[in-house]
Protein backbone atom coordinates (compact mmCIF):
# COMPACT_ATOMS: atom_id res chain seq x y z
CA UNK A 1 0.00 0.00 0.00
CA UNK A 2 1.33 3.40 -0.97
CA UNK A 3 0.33 7.00 -0.39
CA UNK A 4 -1.02 6.95 -3.96
CA UNK A 5 -3.43 4.20 -2.98
CA UNK A 6 -4.59 6.12 0.08
CA UNK A 7 -5.16 9.25 -1.98
CA UNK A 8 -7.32 7.24 -4.37
CA UNK A 9 -9.39 6.00 -1.43
CA UNK A 10 -9.78 9.54 -0.13
CA UNK A 11 -10.86 10.80 -3.54
CA UNK A 12 -13.37 7.96 -3.94
CA UNK A 13 -14.80 8.67 -0.49
CA UNK A 14 -15.02 12.40 -1.20
CA UNK A 15 -16.32 12.16 -4.75
CA UNK A 16 -18.53 9.11 -4.33
CA UNK A 17 -17.74 7.70 -7.76
CA UNK A 18 -14.82 6.71 -10.01
CA UNK A 19 -15.43 9.64 -12.36
CA UNK A 20 -15.54 12.17 -9.52
CA UNK A 21 -12.41 10.69 -7.94
CA UNK A 22 -10.57 10.85 -11.26
CA UNK A 23 -11.52 14.50 -11.60
CA UNK A 24 -10.32 15.29 -8.08
CA UNK A 25 -6.98 13.56 -8.71
CA UNK A 26 -6.59 14.87 -12.30
CA UNK A 27 -6.13 11.35 -13.65
CA UNK A 28 -8.14 9.02 -15.88
CA UNK A 29 -10.97 6.83 -14.62
CA UNK A 30 -9.11 3.61 -15.56
CA UNK A 31 -6.17 4.76 -13.39
CA UNK A 32 -8.50 5.13 -10.39
CA UNK A 33 -10.13 1.76 -10.99
CA UNK A 34 -6.72 0.10 -11.38
CA UNK A 35 -5.36 1.56 -8.14
CA UNK A 36 -8.46 0.44 -6.22
CA UNK A 37 -8.29 -3.05 -7.73
CA UNK A 38 -4.58 -3.34 -6.84
CA UNK A 39 -5.22 -2.44 -3.21
CA UNK A 40 -8.26 -4.71 -2.84
CA UNK A 41 -6.32 -7.60 -4.39
CA UNK A 42 -3.33 -6.99 -2.11
CA UNK A 43 -5.54 -6.89 1.02
CA UNK A 44 -7.87 -9.62 -0.16
CA UNK A 45 -10.96 -7.68 0.87
CA UNK A 46 -13.46 -5.29 -0.66
CA UNK A 47 -12.93 -1.69 0.39
CA UNK A 48 -15.99 -0.06 -1.14
CA UNK A 49 -19.42 -1.59 -1.38
CA UNK A 50 -20.85 -0.62 -4.77
CA UNK A 51 -24.25 1.05 -4.90
CA UNK A 52 -25.12 1.61 -8.52
CA UNK A 53 -22.50 4.08 -9.65
CA UNK A 54 -21.65 5.11 -6.10
CA UNK A 55 -19.53 3.73 -3.27
CA UNK A 56 -19.87 3.13 0.45
CA UNK A 57 -16.74 2.57 2.52
CA UNK A 58 -16.48 -0.75 4.40
CA UNK A 59 -15.26 -0.77 8.06
CA UNK A 60 -11.68 -1.61 6.98
CA UNK A 61 -11.81 1.15 4.40
CA UNK A 62 -12.93 3.62 7.07
CA UNK A 63 -9.76 2.79 9.03
CA UNK A 64 -7.62 3.29 5.92
CA UNK A 65 -9.38 6.58 5.20
CA UNK A 66 -8.57 7.80 8.71
CA UNK A 67 -4.93 6.81 8.16
CA UNK A 68 -4.91 8.58 4.80
CA UNK A 69 -6.31 11.79 6.27
CA UNK A 70 -3.71 11.71 9.03
CA UNK A 71 -0.85 11.15 6.56
CA UNK A 72 -2.13 13.92 4.28
CA UNK A 73 -2.32 16.24 7.27
CA UNK A 74 1.20 15.28 8.38
CA UNK A 75 2.54 15.98 4.89
CA UNK A 76 0.77 19.33 4.76
CA UNK A 77 2.06 20.18 8.22
CA UNK A 78 5.57 19.19 7.19
CA UNK A 79 5.35 21.49 4.18
CA UNK A 80 4.12 24.34 6.41
CA UNK A 81 7.00 23.77 8.84
CA UNK A 82 9.49 23.70 5.97
CA UNK A 83 8.09 26.96 4.60
CA UNK A 84 8.24 28.48 8.08
CA UNK A 85 11.89 27.47 8.50
CA UNK A 86 12.71 28.73 5.00
CA UNK A 87 11.50 32.22 5.87
CA UNK A 88 13.64 32.30 9.02
CA UNK A 89 11.29 30.84 11.62
CA UNK A 90 12.04 27.62 13.50
CA UNK A 91 8.74 25.82 13.28
CA UNK A 92 5.10 26.44 14.11
CA UNK A 93 2.73 25.54 16.92
CA UNK A 94 -0.95 25.24 16.05
CA UNK A 95 -3.33 25.79 18.96
CA UNK A 96 -7.09 25.52 19.11
CA UNK A 97 -8.87 27.42 21.88
CA UNK A 98 -12.28 28.46 23.12
CA UNK A 99 -13.16 31.72 24.87
CA UNK A 100 -12.42 30.16 28.26
CA UNK A 101 -8.71 29.97 27.37
CA UNK A 102 -8.25 33.36 25.74
CA UNK A 103 -8.32 35.65 28.75
CA UNK A 104 -5.15 34.89 30.70
CA UNK A 105 -3.68 31.38 30.74
CA UNK A 106 -3.15 31.02 27.00
CA UNK A 107 -1.77 34.56 26.41
CA UNK A 108 0.61 34.16 29.39
CA UNK A 109 1.92 30.86 28.02
CA UNK A 110 2.25 32.27 24.51
CA UNK A 111 4.25 35.25 25.78
CA UNK A 112 6.58 32.91 27.67
CA UNK A 113 6.92 30.70 24.58
CA UNK A 114 7.90 33.64 22.39
CA UNK A 115 10.52 34.69 24.94
CA UNK A 116 12.00 31.17 24.90
CA UNK A 117 11.55 30.54 21.16
CA UNK A 118 11.20 33.87 19.35
CA UNK A 119 11.46 32.25 15.91
CA UNK A 120 8.50 29.90 16.48
CA UNK A 121 5.23 30.86 14.81
CA UNK A 122 2.26 30.56 17.17
CA UNK A 123 -1.09 30.11 15.44
CA UNK A 124 -4.36 30.17 17.41
CA UNK A 125 -7.66 29.07 15.93
CA UNK A 126 -11.03 29.47 17.65
CA UNK A 127 -14.00 27.27 16.75
CA UNK A 128 -16.60 25.13 18.47
CA UNK A 129 -15.03 22.45 20.68
CA UNK A 130 -16.23 19.61 18.45
CA UNK A 131 -14.58 21.23 15.40
CA UNK A 132 -11.34 21.77 17.32
CA UNK A 133 -11.27 18.13 18.39
CA UNK A 134 -11.80 17.04 14.79
CA UNK A 135 -8.86 19.20 13.65
CA UNK A 136 -6.72 17.83 16.48
CA UNK A 137 -7.45 14.25 15.47
CA UNK A 138 -6.70 15.08 11.84
CA UNK A 139 -3.32 16.55 12.80
CA UNK A 140 -4.23 20.12 11.85
CA UNK A 141 -3.77 21.23 15.48
CA UNK A 142 -1.14 20.38 18.09
CA UNK A 143 -3.19 21.27 21.16
CA UNK A 144 -6.73 22.24 22.09
CA UNK A 145 -7.42 24.33 25.19
CA UNK A 146 -11.07 24.25 26.22
CA UNK A 147 -13.44 23.84 29.12
CA UNK A 148 -15.29 20.58 28.53
CA UNK A 149 -17.86 18.82 30.76
CA UNK A 150 -16.75 15.46 32.12
CA UNK A 151 -19.39 13.59 30.17
CA UNK A 152 -17.96 15.01 26.92
CA UNK A 153 -14.44 13.73 27.55
CA UNK A 154 -13.27 11.52 24.72
CA UNK A 155 -11.08 8.48 25.39
CA UNK A 156 -8.95 8.79 22.24
CA UNK A 157 -7.42 12.11 23.32
CA UNK A 158 -5.04 12.78 26.21
CA UNK A 159 -5.83 15.70 28.51
CA UNK A 160 -4.33 17.73 31.35
CA UNK A 161 -6.34 19.86 33.75
CA UNK A 162 -5.33 23.51 34.04
CA UNK A 163 -7.61 24.14 37.00
CA UNK A 164 -10.96 25.78 37.43
CA UNK A 165 -11.97 29.33 36.54
CA UNK A 166 -15.08 30.74 38.11
CA UNK A 167 -17.37 33.40 36.67
CA UNK A 168 -18.36 36.72 38.19
CA UNK A 169 -21.08 39.29 37.71
CA UNK A 170 -20.12 42.59 36.08
CA UNK A 171 -21.96 45.80 35.31
CA UNK A 172 -21.02 48.42 32.76
CA UNK A 173 -19.46 51.56 34.20
CA UNK A 174 -22.10 53.43 32.16
CA UNK A 175 -24.91 51.83 34.15
CA UNK A 176 -26.60 54.01 36.82
CA UNK A 177 -26.68 51.03 39.18
CA UNK A 178 -22.88 50.77 39.02
CA UNK A 179 -22.77 53.61 41.55
CA UNK A 180 -25.17 51.93 44.00
CA UNK A 181 -23.65 50.48 47.16
CA UNK A 182 -26.02 47.50 47.23
CA UNK A 183 -28.02 45.82 44.50
CA UNK A 184 -30.08 42.61 44.39
CA UNK A 185 -30.51 39.93 41.76
CA UNK A 186 -34.19 40.83 41.45
CA UNK A 187 -33.27 44.47 40.83
CA UNK A 188 -30.66 43.56 38.25
CA UNK A 189 -32.94 41.11 36.51
CA UNK A 190 -34.99 43.99 35.13
CA UNK A 191 -31.95 45.50 33.38
CA UNK A 192 -30.30 44.80 30.03
CA UNK A 193 -27.97 41.79 29.84
CA UNK A 194 -25.39 40.22 27.58
CA UNK A 195 -26.45 36.57 27.47
CA UNK A 196 -25.09 33.42 25.84
CA UNK A 197 -26.64 31.95 22.71
CA UNK A 198 -29.58 29.51 22.96
CA UNK A 199 -28.61 25.86 22.70
CA UNK A 200 -25.15 26.33 24.24
CA UNK A 201 -24.03 24.79 27.53
CA UNK A 202 -23.15 28.23 28.89
CA UNK A 203 -26.69 29.41 28.21
CA UNK A 204 -28.14 26.33 29.89
CA UNK A 205 -26.03 26.94 33.02
CA UNK A 206 -27.21 30.54 33.26
CA UNK A 207 -30.83 29.59 32.71
CA UNK A 208 -30.52 26.96 35.45
CA UNK A 209 -29.03 29.52 37.86
CA UNK A 210 -31.99 31.82 37.28
CA UNK A 211 -34.40 28.95 37.91
CA UNK A 212 -32.68 28.16 41.21
CA UNK A 213 -33.01 31.79 42.24
CA UNK A 214 -36.72 31.72 41.36
CA UNK A 215 -36.37 34.55 38.85
CA UNK A 216 -37.80 34.83 35.34
CA UNK A 217 -35.17 35.05 32.65
CA UNK A 218 -34.19 38.63 31.70
CA UNK A 219 -36.10 39.93 28.71
CA UNK A 220 -33.65 42.64 27.60
CA UNK A 221 -30.93 40.55 26.03
CA UNK A 222 -28.02 40.76 23.63
CA UNK A 223 -27.10 37.16 22.79
CA UNK A 224 -23.55 36.25 21.80
CA UNK A 225 -20.87 33.70 22.54
CA UNK A 226 -18.07 36.12 21.68
CA UNK A 227 -16.38 37.60 24.75
CA UNK A 228 -14.81 40.49 22.82
CA UNK A 229 -18.22 41.50 21.46
CA UNK A 230 -19.66 41.28 24.97
CA UNK A 231 -16.97 43.65 26.27
CA UNK A 232 -17.54 46.02 23.36
CA UNK A 233 -21.24 46.19 24.15
CA UNK A 234 -20.54 46.74 27.86
CA UNK A 235 -18.37 49.68 26.86
CA UNK A 236 -21.16 51.18 24.75
CA UNK A 237 -24.34 50.42 26.67
CA UNK A 238 -25.50 50.15 30.32
CA UNK A 239 -25.54 46.35 30.50
CA UNK A 240 -24.77 43.45 32.84
CA UNK A 241 -22.98 40.22 32.07
CA UNK A 242 -21.50 37.11 33.65
CA UNK A 243 -17.87 36.75 32.59
CA UNK A 244 -14.90 34.49 33.39
CA UNK A 245 -13.03 36.07 36.29
CA UNK A 246 -9.77 36.79 34.37
CA UNK A 247 -11.75 38.61 31.68
CA UNK A 248 -13.71 40.55 34.29
CA UNK A 249 -10.51 41.56 36.11
CA UNK A 250 -8.94 42.95 32.94
CA UNK A 251 -12.13 44.80 32.00
CA UNK A 252 -12.36 46.26 35.51
CA UNK A 253 -8.73 47.41 35.35
CA UNK A 254 -9.56 49.25 32.13
CA UNK A 255 -12.60 50.78 33.86
CA UNK A 256 -15.03 49.20 31.41
CA UNK A 257 -16.97 47.34 34.07
CA UNK A 258 -17.38 47.00 37.81
CA UNK A 259 -17.39 43.56 39.44
CA UNK A 260 -20.45 43.22 41.64
CA UNK A 261 -20.33 41.45 45.05
CA UNK A 262 -22.99 38.86 44.20
CA UNK A 263 -21.87 35.24 44.03
CA UNK A 264 -22.42 33.50 40.67
CA UNK A 265 -23.03 29.88 41.62
CA UNK A 266 -22.46 28.22 38.27
CA UNK A 267 -20.60 24.85 38.37
CA UNK A 268 -17.92 25.05 35.70
CA UNK A 269 -15.68 22.29 34.42
CA UNK A 270 -11.91 22.64 34.62
CA UNK A 271 -10.04 24.25 31.77
CA UNK A 272 -8.41 21.34 29.94
CA UNK A 273 -5.48 20.98 27.58
CA UNK A 274 -6.06 18.25 24.98
CA UNK A 275 -3.59 16.54 22.67
CA UNK A 276 -3.06 13.28 20.84
CA UNK A 277 -1.73 10.45 23.04
CA UNK A 278 1.25 9.81 20.75
CA UNK A 279 4.67 11.30 21.64
CA UNK A 280 4.76 15.06 21.23
CA UNK A 281 7.37 17.28 19.61
CA UNK A 282 9.79 19.35 21.68
CA UNK A 283 7.77 22.51 20.97
CA UNK A 284 4.48 20.93 22.07
CA UNK A 285 6.06 19.47 25.22
CA UNK A 286 7.55 22.84 26.15
CA UNK A 287 4.32 24.71 25.51
CA UNK A 288 2.34 22.25 27.63
CA UNK A 289 4.74 22.94 30.52
CA UNK A 290 4.34 26.70 30.02
CA UNK A 291 0.55 26.33 30.02
CA UNK A 292 0.70 24.51 33.35
CA UNK A 293 2.98 27.21 34.78
CA UNK A 294 0.64 29.94 33.56
CA UNK A 295 -2.32 28.18 35.17
CA UNK A 296 -0.49 27.97 38.50
CA UNK A 297 0.41 31.66 38.33
CA UNK A 298 -3.13 32.79 37.61
CA UNK A 299 -4.38 35.35 40.15
CA UNK A 300 -6.13 33.80 43.18
CA UNK A 301 -9.94 33.70 43.18
CA UNK A 302 -11.61 37.04 43.80
CA UNK A 303 -13.42 37.44 47.13
CA UNK A 304 -16.62 39.10 45.98
CA UNK A 305 -17.57 39.98 49.53
CA UNK A 306 -14.68 42.47 49.56
CA UNK A 307 -15.43 44.13 46.18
Amino acid sequence: MSLRHLRVLLALDTGGSVSAAAELLHVTQPAVSKALAELEQELGITLFARRGRGFRATPLCERLLALGRKLESDLRRGAEDAASIARGASGALLIGATNAALAQVLPDAMAAMKRDFPQVTLSVRTHAVSDLFAELRAGRLDLVVARTPDHDMVPDLAHTSLGSTREVLVISQLHPLARERQVTWAQLNEQGWVWHLPGTRSRALRDTLWQRMGLPLPNQLIETGDTMLALSMLRRLPLLAILPEPVARMAAQRELVKILPLAVEIPLSDLMMWHLPEPQSELVTRFKALMCEAALNTAPPLNTAQV
